[in-house]
This record gives C-alpha cells, structure tokens and sequence, in this order.
C-alpha cells in the first residue's frame, strides 16, 4: 500500500473528528500518518489535502468566497511607488571637477527651479543639472550609465 492510499484510509477512520473539532482532526491525521509512514510534515500535509479534495466534508478548510463578498481593500494607500534612479533629477555643485553640494529631485521642474535658486544664491560656483542621481558629494564628477547633463552654468572668472 503506497502513503497516499494510508493516508486516505486515516483520514476516513477520523472522520467523526472532523465534525467536531477541525484543528485536531488534521493534526490527528497528519501525525498519525507521519508515524506510519516517516514522511515529512510537509509531505503529510499534501496528503491530508489530498484526502481532503477526494472526500469533502462539511466545515472543513476555509469557507468559499461568494462573489458579491467584498474584498478588503489596501489600507496604506499613501505607499510611495519606487521610482528608477535614472528617471529622477539631480542639482550638483562643481568644485574642479569635484561634486561639492548636490540634491535629487522626482521631477524635472523642481530640479530645474532649485538649479536657477543655486545660481542665483551661489554665483561663484559650477552648476550641473543631470537625469539620474549622479555621483555623491566628495567623489570626482562622471556620468553613469543611463544618466545625462540636461543644463549647465560654468562658473565665469571676473576680470578685474
């Protein structure tokens, strides 16, 4: 006899528990099946279901769902959606070539008018605006894979 068929047979010699108490039954079948047979909880448990799906019994497993039963809906609705790194906007500083200040925006006007306010604050200094999150401050300025240079304010010496 193969464990599929034990387990069938001690499914239907429970069965009376089944009525009563829906935990202990399948925990009854389950354990005395591992017992006899040395299978794995897991594997007890696909033949508990097994068992299950050929001989219904009334108020077993979970109740089945009515159409018109209403579904229970997402309560963090303020869950931010990831957004890639090459599709947000950042305002750097350049210092000889070297990443002084820099911001990361979502959207491109936002970047844009933080660029024009960094100007206008800091006049003495190089300013790049980029598609991606470029590199962070201290390292030497490059652009990544997939990043661009959307504007530019190099900084102008004054003659005196």
């Amino acid at each position: 006899m193969n464990v599929k068929d034990r387990a069938l047979e001690i499914y239907n010699q429970h069965i009376a528990l089944a009525a009563t108490d829906g935990r202990l039954f399948r925990k009854t079948v389950m354990d005395q099946l591992q017992a006899e047979t040395g299978c794995s909880l897991p594997a007890a448990a696909t033949h508990y279901n097994t068992s299950k799906k050929s001989v219904p019994v009334e108020g077993l497993g979970r109740a089945l769902e009515t159409k018109s039963a209403r579904k229970a809906q997402n309560k963090n609705k303020s869950q931010v959606q990831l957004q890639d790194d090459n599709e947000c906007f950042t305002v750097i500083e350049l210092r000889g070539g070297v990443v002084g200040r820099c911001q990361s925006f979502l959207l491109q006007g936002d970047a844009s008018e933080c660029f024009d306010s960094k100007i206008e604050a800091w006049p003495r200094s190089s300013w790049v605006m980029i598609k991606g999150l470029g590199p962070n401050s201290g390292d030497t300025f490059k652009l990544g894979i997939g990043e661009e240079e959307v504007k530019r304010f190099n900084l102008v010496e004054a003659t005196v």
